[in-house]
Order: structure tokens, then C-alpha cells, then sequence
């Protein structure tokens, strides 16, 4: 691509470059007017597309609406037409905790249906002999409190699997610490569900009776009780594709869904649960698969693996362990099992369904391994694209990049769900900014926003601002209730240009980091509770903790953060890929470039580690890095430090002294070197000859970037990510070779030079001061003949506008409309849709100050605001010289700025500036600022929030209500004219 190409891209991104939305639907109950409506709505306003589910509706027939209800297919029907007419991508939904994960074809008996593994303990004393029939699991038993949504179905039917006895060293208080040596499997001598056995004289023992059965575990809304699939036996898969192509894809679906080509399946997060007392998820080839795969019998080690999994996979604890001779065992038996998990879910679920799909005209996007024991980067090249989440890692940068070495290694789309959180309509709309800015730095270019919902809703149950769609616990809705839709458009074409240029060419990352974690803690963005147990708000812990104390979680050293350089993370299996290959001193020279690799782990797999030795030898550079400590579970205060990196193999291979002997091979390299503290990373890498492609040259501790490489343009984002703690910025970051610099205005589409150059030995040097939020995209042109220096030009103040008129358009409840609809099948569908009173309030003429503190205003508004005046520029614009007004503070707020006749300008909400050079002239000048705010203060005077539940009680055990203030609202200033020139 030329640079006159990607002008003409960014001057109108396309609707895929656009951001999209998770639609949150009443079930099947939104009537056709309704469901037009809304798409129409959120295609005017700009968004690419909608990924749509099933969400339950209070109130309403479930039978006639539920998922699976002719009124959801129908539905389903009608979105997948408006949004293909309108050229919009439209996704369905999957995921345990959504219906159509689940199928009504099926019980918790069927193989199909998600199966666990139980158990039954019968303690004996030493020298007893016990007969009869082996205790079996009670079916009916009420199972344990869990966090996750969904519930337990009837189950009727279990399998016994084994019988295992060990003595019991010790007893705990989750279960006992076992001997290893005494284990036995008694499987081999039951008789039609009976067992005689005598207990050894040697000491207590314990009996462990495994029972398979079906999770039972469903989900809601739906027209029938639908049952949670397996994953792990193609049973789950087959079941799956049959009904899809059965049912759901008819001839009219599959014709709309062939002249889409953006239709998509996204796999929401695997909030997959147990009930039994074993905690194991199971399958009916698992143990054949294990003995295949893993070389050994998985039985006798059966009563070291049972758990309680409360939430997410994370908060496992085992109920037994071993003596400490043979902890180490222990732990390569667990991680064989779920390593065992992961190969399941890639082989019987992810690749079959994906086959599926693309045979339909579909792709799969997912939250692959999403809170289940699955490795989490492994799934990476079975999907198309890959996705994570900012509710779950908190908009962190260190967890972004858990994903982004899959995403980035085989060329996938890396997608973030963005903007869910717990606090409901309070936040300003730069704190959501500030979430896609840090997506922007990991690579994340897609964003799905959290979400859309249609203000219509049952009746008797909907109430203003709208139907709600993900209960009103999560925020955010980024739909017409709120006072910002008026300025969607302008924020979606600047978020449009940002991704339409950081999707060009490929990405350039600096490192590449060997991790492997099947229990990785995405709940550490969910930690908002302090030590005294006060309730940490959202805006806090994500502006001014964790990465914004310059904490990260897994790679806790900054220096390469520091200096510029980028990293990532991925599981070492991953280089064992054909896709995958090493040449020129890179890995995956078409992808991301590592030009180095980091082993920082305990373990490491000794076929990735002949494969770092053979590249080694042919030029790969190699840090072995010691004493790493990195997150296990945040919300425990859990960290695990790893003394000696590949000191052992993960698994029960029998292969340590094997990769032993490959480590001091490797050690012996040139191009390999090792340090025993993280914090000579960034030097020791530096003695390999690695610099960073888009280095600083000074260092900086508050600016992230990254990189894309397309063809001659080198594309570059930076971000100020102190964005509530730090203070203006200037970087200076050099970039390989010699090229003009342009700056692209996301918010204008404009490409002009960058001020701020200099050339020194073969490098492109450029100079940015960033205000702390603030974003920028530079592109480097390396074609350009006779690229040019330049002084980097600080603009003068020509003067502060501080009187203005100021309106408020305050929003408030206004009445119901209703909607009907008779679709000729005996009954009648009704909606009611709460409508917005918009009251013009007079805040006079002065100084600028927040709506609260302005007579006539007040606290318990919320709304838009309309600002205007003059200022006089006492000669004509000159020549070569940029005319910018400043805005100072919006207090977080989306809007726009017109000057004269000149078109509405949107402006970032972080660094409020808007280049006004077209607009201005000699003389008297009319300037027109609107700005918008949350529905905080009109919801919070309103009593909203009393009756609104603390999502995070739940997890906590306390029973809190949202809890917010009066905020700030409006613009606040300083207000300023700057010229800055462009030219000379």
C-alpha cells in the first residue's frame, strides 16, 4: 500500500474497519419494527455489525420466545437480512451460559451432553475388610454453591469408571495427603458394581469410587430445557452440527448468510461447571486418549486430580495431596490431565466445528480456552479469529498479551469485547477510550463493544432508560439512550482509521515469550475489593492501579516496556507448528518477527526445547531468564516465582535429564545467554544485538506502542497510558530505516508531515509529546526520494476564550410508547419502549464550570450540553500554519466542535483538540461545543442505583447496592486558540 492509498482508506474507513456490538435481545420477544429499528439505528450511528444472543427476559412467555422458540428463529431470521442489506457483520452466539451452546436434543445421559467425573469416598480402618455394593453418587444431592451462572438439570444416570485406595498420611482440610506408593487400583476386581477388598494393617485408607455421569448443566433463556454440550468427545461437536444444520441454518438462513461475508460464529467464554463432589471434567474416550497420548495409565492417579473449581479455573483447589517426595510427580500427572483437555477440545470441538462453519459460509471467532483448565494460546490456530475481554483481565496490557503470540504467529484476527464493567451508566466515555486505547497496544484491532440493547422491553418489567439486556449489572450500552449517540459517528470513523491502518502490513514485535498456564487468572480484572474491604471503584483500580502503578501481572520487569520495545506471550508447543518457521535470525518472519525468545518458566516441553536448540545453532537468539515472579491468582494474592527456568518437564514424560542435556547444549550457544534476575532482561538482550524496531532512544516509563509493517510504510500507535497519574510525554523513538514521518488525525482523516525528525545511522528518528490518555498514529514512508529533518514545532497560545453561553439539553424519563405485533399465529406480541424528555435548560453566560455548579442546571442533570461564542482573530489565517482549539476538559464527555460553517469535529476525549485551519477567518469567529455526559447524575437523583445490586457482592458474599456521586459534567476548559507552523 502506498500512502495515498491508505489516504483514500482512512478518509471513510469501511463498515469492517468500524466497531461493532454485542446486541443483548429480550429472548425472541422484540418485534419486527423493533428489530429493524434498532439495527437501522446502530448503522446510522455508524457500527460495523452485530453479534447477537439470547438474553432473559422477566415477564415473558419462555416457551414462546425462548432460544429455540419459533419467535427466536424467526428473529434470527430477520437480523441476519437488515444487517447483511445494510453490508453490517452479524455474528451468532455461543457459549455455555447462551442458549445455543446448549441443545434441546439431548439429556445429561446422552454422550453428547457435557459429562463429569464423580466420586465417593469410604474411609477404612487399618485390616478392614469391606463387600458389597460401592457407594454411589446421590444424583439428587443439591450441589455446592457456584459462581457461575446456569443450573443443574435432572441427571438419572451414572458409569462406574475406577476404584483406587491409598493410605492416608495425613488428613486436611480439603481431603488428605496420600501415599503415592501405596496407591492401588482396584478396578480389575469389581463384580456388577460390588468390591471385596481388605484394607492393608499398615494404617488408615481411603476408597475413592469414580462415577461418570452428565453435568446436567443448563442454561436460560430457552423454549425447552437445553443441555450443555461435551466438549471433549466428538459426540458434543456432532450433536452440534446436526442440529445447526438440521434446524437453525434453513434454506432462506443459509441464502442470507451466502451474500454476508462477514457471517460469523463467536464462542463466548467456556463458563462450563460441575456439580459432583470429583470437580473433573470428563468424557467417555478421555482415559483411552489420556493412556494414548500421555503413555500411561491416568487411574491411579485419579484421587490427586479431584477439585473444587468455584469460579473459573483459577480458583481450582485439589481435595488431596502427596508426601513431598512425590509432590513434583503429582503436579506432572495434573498437568498432563488438562493438557490431555486441551488436546480434546482443539481435536473433538474447535476443528471439526470450524469445518463446519466454513463450509456454511460462517467463520469461528472465539474466547478460545476462555476459563476452563485448557492452555490458552494452544486453540490459537484453529480459529479464525481470536478474542478476549476487558471485564475479565481489566483492561490490562500484560493480560492482552497472553493471546496476542497466537493471534499475531498465525495471522489471526486478534478482537477484544470491550466495555463491560460493573459499574452501570456512572462512567464518563473516556474511561471506555481508554480501554480501546490499550487494545490498540497489543495489537487489538477489532473492537466489539459491551454492548447494545434495545430500549424496548416487556412490559410491566422495562423501565427508562430501557430495557436493560445484560441485567444492570454490567455496563456499558453504547446505544441511542445514551446523550453520546449523537457523536457515535464521529467516534466510530476515528476508531474506524485506527483499526483500517493498524490491520495493514503485519506486526512487528521485538520478543516472543515461552508460557504455558492451563489455569491462567482471567478474574484479575474483577479485584476490586481493597484489604479493608472497601469497594474499590472501577474507574480507579483501571486509571490508577496494576499497569497504571506500573504493575504488570506476568511480566513484571518494565525494562523492554520501558525502552519501547514489544512482547508477547504464547505457549512454546506453538513453534512445534509447520506453519511456523525460523529464517533470518526471525521466527515467523511473515508474522511477527520476534527477534528474540524468552524460557523463563520452571518447566519447559523437551521437543520445544530441541526445536530452540536446533534454530539456535542457525542464529536464533535466546534469553534463559531466572527468578521470574508472575500472577497465579490475583484475587488470593497468589504469585509463583520461578527460581531456575526450564529446570524439569511439565508433564510425566520421564524426559527431564533429556532436556537437561538440550539446556546446557543451549547454554553453550553464542547466541543464548541467561541472567538470574528479570531486571537484566532489556541489557542482556541488548548483548545479543536485539533492539527494539520502534526503540526510545531515552527510555520513557509512561508511553506503549506498536508497530505494523506494510510493505514500505511502517505504521506506528503510540499511547500515553498514565492516563489518570501521569504527566505529558515526549518520546523520541527511532524506527529502521530512512522515511518521511505523517500524522494521521483519526478524527479528520487528514495525513500530514510530523514535526519532530531526524535520520541517524540508517534510522528514521521521531519526535511525540503525549498528554497522559493520549494516543497517535505516525506512518513512515520509506519510499519518499528526499525525506527531509525537521524541529519538532511547539505551538503558541494566540488566546483563551473564557466566556460562553451555555444550554443544556437534560434527559429524563419521559413516557411509554407500545408496540404490537400479530404475526398471524394466535397471539399478539407486545412491547413497550420508555421514551427521553429532553428539557433545554438556560446556564447563562460566563466562565466555564461543571452543570452542577451552574444555577439553573444543577447536580441531577444529565444530558448534552451546547456551548457557544465568539472569538476574533485579528488577522487572516497565515499561510503554512495550523490553527487548533483546545477544549482543555470535557470531564470524560464524547461531542464535537463547529466553527463557523465548518463540518461538526469530533476530538479525542483524553487530549480534547480539533484542528480548525479550514474554518477560521479574519475577524469575528462563532465557535459551538457540544458536549455530553453518562446518565450518572439523572439516574443517581432519580434513585436508580438503590435497587441496583454490586455485581461484586455476589463474588464477595456481601449484599451491596451500586454505589455512585454527583460527577463532573460538561466542559470544563481552559478553552484555547494554539498556531502552531506546519512549514520551513
Amino acid at each position: 500500500m502506498s500512502l495515498d492509498d491508505l489516504a483514500r482508506l482512512i478518509a471513510d474507513p469501511p463498515i469492517e474497519f468500524r466497531p461493532e456490538l454485542r446486541w443483548w435481545l429480550a429472548e425472541g420477544l422484540h418485534t419486527d419494527e423493533t428489530l429493524v429499528r434498532e439495527i437501522d439505528t446502530a448503522h446510522r450511528l455508524g457500527f460495523g455489525g452485530m453479534e447477537f444472543l439470547a438474553m432473559d427476559e422477566a415477564g415473558i412467555d419462555h416457551s414462546r420466545y425462548g432460544w429455540g422458540a419459533e419467535e427466536w428463529t424467526h428473529d434470527s431470521h430477520v437480523i441476519v437480512a437488515e444487517t447483511t442489506r445494510r453490508n453490517m457483520s452479524v455474528s451468532f452466539t455461543s457459549g455455555t451460559n447462551w442458549s445455543n451452546a446448549n441443545l434441546p436434543t439431548i439429556t445429561p445421559d446422552h454422550p453428547a451432553a457435557a459429562q463429569e467425573l464423580d466420586v465417593v469416598i469410604e474411609d477404612l480402618a487399618p485390616g478392614t475388610a469391606r463387600g458389597g455394593p460401592l457407594p454411589r453418587a446421590d444424583l439428587d444431592a443439591a450441589p455446592g454453591a457456584a459462581l457461575l451462572p446456569g443450573h443443574r438439570g435432572k441427571v438419572t444416570e451414572q458409569h462406574l469408571v475406577a476404584v483406587v485406595a491409598a493410605r492416608v498420611h495425613e488428613t486436611t482440610a480439603t481431603g488428605a495427603i496420600l501415599d503415592v506408593d501405596s496407591v492401588v487400583d482396584l478396578s480389575g476386581r469389581v463384580r456388577d458394581e460390588t468390591l471385596e477388598w481388605t484394607a492393608p494393617a499398615d494404617g488408615d485408607w481411603r476408597l475413592f469410587v469414580f462415577w461418570t455421569h452428565g453435568t446436567g448443566q443448563t442454561a436460560s433463556p430457552s423454549a425447552s430445557v437445553n443441555y450443555t454440550v461435551n466438549y471433549l468427545d466428538r459426540d458434543g461437536v456432532e450433536a452440534v452440527i446436526d442440529y445447526w444444520d438440521s434446524v437453525v441454518l434453513t434454506p432462506d438462513m443459509r441464502e442470507q448468510i451466502s451474500r454476508n461475508p462477514r457471517v460469523q460464529m463467536y464462542m463466548d467464554s467456556l463458563e462450563l461447571a460441575t456439580y459432583g463432589a470429583g470437580g473433573l471434567f470428563w468424557g467417555r474416550t478421555l482415559a483411552e486418549e489420556f493412556r494414548a497420548r500421555r503413555g500411561y495409565d491416568i487411574t491411579p492417579w485419579l484421587p490427586f486430580l479431584t477439585r473444587n473449581v468455584p469460579f473459573m479455573a483459577v480458583s481450582t483447589t485439589y481435595h488431596n495431596d502427596a508426601t513431598e517426595e512425590h509432590r513434583a510427580t503429582v503436579e506432572k500427572v495434573r498437568f498432563d490431565y488438562v493438557r490431555t483437555l486441551t488436546d480434546l477440545y482443539i481435536e473433538n470441538m474447535l476443528r471439526p466445528f470450524a469445518a463446519f462453519l466454513h463450509d456454511n459460509g460462517i467463520t469461528l471467532r472465539a474466547e478460545i480456552s476462555y476459563g476452563l483448565p485448557f492452555e490458552l494460546t494452544r486453540p490459537g490456530p484453529e480459529v479464525d479469529g481470536i478474542e478476549t475481554e476487558s471485564l475479565e483481565f481489566g483492561a490490562q496490557i500484560d493480560a492482552y498479551r497472553l493471546m496476542a503470540g497466537a493471534a499475531h504467529l498465525f495471522g489471526k484476527q486478534y478482537s477484544s469485547e470491550t466495555g463491560a464493567t460493573t459499574r452501570n451508566h456512572m462512567l464518563d466515555h473516556r474511561f471506555y477510550d481508554q480501554i480501546i486505547a490499550t487494545q490498540l497496544a497489543a495489537g487489538i484491532t477489532r473492537t466489539v463493544l459491551h454492548g447494545w440493547a434495545s430500549t424496548a422491553g416487556a412490559e410491566g418489567v422495562t423501565t427508562w432508560p430501557g430495557h436493560e439486556g445484560m441485567w444492570p449489572l454490567f455496563s456499558e450500552r453504547f446505544d441511542a439512550r445514551q446523550p453520546a449517540a449523537e457523536f457515535y459517528p464521529l467516534w466510530n470513523r476515528a476508531i474506524g482509521r485506527y483499526q483500517a491502518v493498524l490491520r495493514q502490513g503485519r506486526p512487528r514485535i521485538d520478543v516472543g515469550i515461552l508460557r504455558t498456564d492451563h489455569f491462567t487468572d482471567n478474574t484479575s480484572g474483577l479485584v476490586f475489593v481493597a484489604p479493608d474491604g472497601r469497594r474499590i471503584p472501577d474507574e480507579d483500580a483501571y486509571g490508577r492501579m496494576w499497569m497504571r502503578d506500573r504493575r504488570n501481572h506476568w511480566w513484571q520487569d518494565l525494562g523492554m516496556q520501558d525502552a519501547g520495545w514489544t512482547y508477547e506471550f504464547f505457549d512454546g508447543s506453538l513453534l512445534l507448528r509447520e506453519e511456523v518457521s525460523f529464517d533470518g535470525g526471525l521466527v515467523q518472519p511473515d508474522g511477527p518477527g520476534y527477534q528474540a525468545l524468552i524460557v523463563y518458566q520452571e518447566t519447559l516441553d523437551p521437543d520445544v526445547a530441541a526445536r530452540l536448540l536446533e534454530w539456535a545453532r542457525n542464529g536464533l537468539r535466546l534469553l534463559i531468564v531466572n527468578g521470574a515472579t508472575e500472577v497465579q491468582w490475583l484475587l488470593a494474592g497468589r504469585y509463583a516465582t520461578h527460581a531456575r527456568a526450564a529446570a524439569r518437564t511439565p508433564g510425566l514424560d520421564g524426559r527431564d535429564e533429556e532436556l537437561a542435556r538440550t539446556m546446557a547444549r543451549l547454554r553453550a550457544l553464542p547466541t543464548v545467554s541467561e541472567v538470574h534476575d528479570p531486571a537484566d532482561t532489556l541489557a542482556a538482550l541488548r548483548g545479543l544485538g536485539v533492539a527494539g524496531r520502534a526503540e526510545f532512544t531515552t527510555g520513557d516509563r509512561s508511553v506503549l506502542g506498536h508497530l505494523r509493517e506494510d510493505g514500505d510504510l511502517l505504521h506506528l500507535y503510540l499511547y500515553h497510558f498514565l492516563y489518570e497519574t501521569g504527566e505529558p510525554a515526549t518520546v523520541e523513538v527511532a524506527l529502521p530505516g530512512i522515511g518521511s514521518a505523517y500524522r494521521i488525525d483519526a478524527w479528520t482523516g487528514g495525513v500530514r508531515p510530523h514535526h519532530g525528525v531526524r535520520y541517524a545511522a540508517g534510522k528514521t528518528l521521531v519526535t511525540v509529546t503525549l498528554t497522559p490518555g493520549e494516543t497517535t498514529l505516525l506512518t513512515i514512508d520509506r519510499s519518499a526520494p528526499e525525506p527531509t529533518a525537521s524541529a519538532p514545532v511547539a505551538p503558541e497560545i494566540l488566546q483563551e476564550i473564557p466566556e460562553w453561553t451555555v444550554a443544556v439539553e437534560s434527559w429524563d424519563a419521559g413516557g411509554f410508547e407500545v408496540i404490537t405485533e400479530d404475526r398471524g399465529l394466535g397471539y399478539r406480541t407486545r412491547e413497550v419502549r420508555p421514551t427521553t424528555a429532553v428539557t433545554r435548560l438556560d446556564g447563562g453566560h460566563g466562565p466555564l464550570r461543571p452543570w452542577k455548579d451552574i444555577p439553573g442546571v444543577g447536580p441531577e442533570v444529565s444530558g448534552v450540553g451546547e456551548y457557544s461564542t465568539t472569538f476574533t482573530l485579528a488577522e487572516p489565517p497565515v499561510p503554512g500554519t495550523r490553527y487548533v482549539l483546545d477544549l482543555g476538559s470535557t470531564a470524560g464527555g464524547l461531542g464535537s466542535v463547529r466553527v463557523n460553517e465548518g463540518e461538526a469535529r469530533g476530538f479525542d476525549t483524553s487530549a480534547p483538540r480539533v484542528d480548525v485551519t479550514s474554518d477560521i477567518r479574519a475577524g469575528e469567529n462563532m465557535v459551538t461545543v457540544r458536549v455530553s455526559s453518562s446518565l450518572n447524575n439523572r439516574l443517581l437523583a432519580r434513585g436508580y442505583y438503590d435497587s441496583v445490586p454490586d455485581v461484586l457482592s455476589r463474588f464477595t458474599g456481601r449484599d451491596e447496592m451500586q454505589k455512585t456521586e454527583v460527577h463532573d459534567h460538561g466542559l470544563l476548559g481552559p478553552v484555547r486558540l494554539l498556531r502552531e507552523a506546519t512549514d520551513g
